[in-house]
């Protein structure tokens, strides 16, 4: 049988209502104001405690991956900050030319996230239904990926922020300027454990009308530390849980660390 890894065993995710709002748009994909910041003065001179290191020697050292991955995916970049986090993202770097408008990865501190290029509409209050969005079928692999790792002493706040307290919503009700919301969540295979998930969907509008992006973390912690694999899809590509199960196939269960 099937073990659940530990320390967010299962994603919470619940029905909207009429209280505050949980992750907004940015607070999912930018990850906070703090880290626009980032892409104007760099993280090394935002954060100097943080530092690129070599993304395959990571994905060996913190992850235990040696061989080749599904889709083409290759660790292109690692991040490392003094605290103990560390961060690589994987790309297929023959598909990022196919996204003229691809979001621009954002690690940091608290994980990654990517940020998209959306406008924001002036009028908050106005509602739209973003069910008339087109969605191309599911299934297609993502173009992008990246893997996390927490030192236990941050590690369980972030699977908390990450994996708990999201509100499925009425997309045919959400605001005009777009925002992220859960569309599923559960557990995906891994190994002998049932790696819990949550998949988001980053609506918003710009110059071409309104889209959307999908996104998806899978909890990946089976030690001390914490571990999160994130995924991104193209623009207008629904999220797919079998294209993130074959993954997570070509990553070994147990803590090289």
């Amino acid at each position: 049988m099937n073990q659940s890894i530990s320390m967010a065993s299962s994603p919470s995710v619940e029905q909207a209502d009429d209280g505050p709002e949980r992750e907004s748009l940015g607070g999912i994909v930018g990850m906070g104001l703090g880290l626009l910041m980032i892409l104007s003065v760099g993280i090394t001179a935002l954060f100097p405690a943080a530092r690129d290191t070599d993304a395959t020697s990571l994905m060996v050292a913190s992850f235990g991956v040696e061989g080749a991955l599904p889709y083409g995916l290759e660790p292109t970049r690692a991040v490392s900050f003094a605290t103990g986090e560390q961060l690589v993202l994987l790309r297929d770097p023959d598909r990022p030319s196919e996204e003229g408008d691809a979001p621009r990865w954002l690690p940091s501190k608290r994980g990654a996230g990517w940020q998209i290029r959306f406008t924001q509409a002036k009028v908050k209050v106005e509602t739209f239904d973003w069910s008339t969005v087109p969605v191309d079928t599911e299934g297609q692999p993502p173009i992008e990926a990246a893997l996390a790792i927490f030192p236990a002493k941050t590690g369980k706040k972030v699977l908390q922020g990450q994996f708990h307290g999201l509100q499925f919503e009425d997309i045919t009700r959400l605001p005009v300027a777009g925002k992220a919301v859960p569309v599923d969540a559960g557990h995906l295979p891994w190994g002998p454990f049932e790696a819990p998930y949550i998949q988001l969907r980053h609506y918003g509008r710009d110059a071409s009308g309104p889209g959307f992006w999908d996104t998806l973390r899978v909890n990946l912690t089976v030690g001390s530390k914490a571990r999160i694999l994130y995924l991104r899809w193209p623009r207008g590509q629904a999220g797919s849980k079998d294209s993130a199960v074959e993954l997570l196939a070509a990553l070994p269960t147990d803590d090289p660390v």
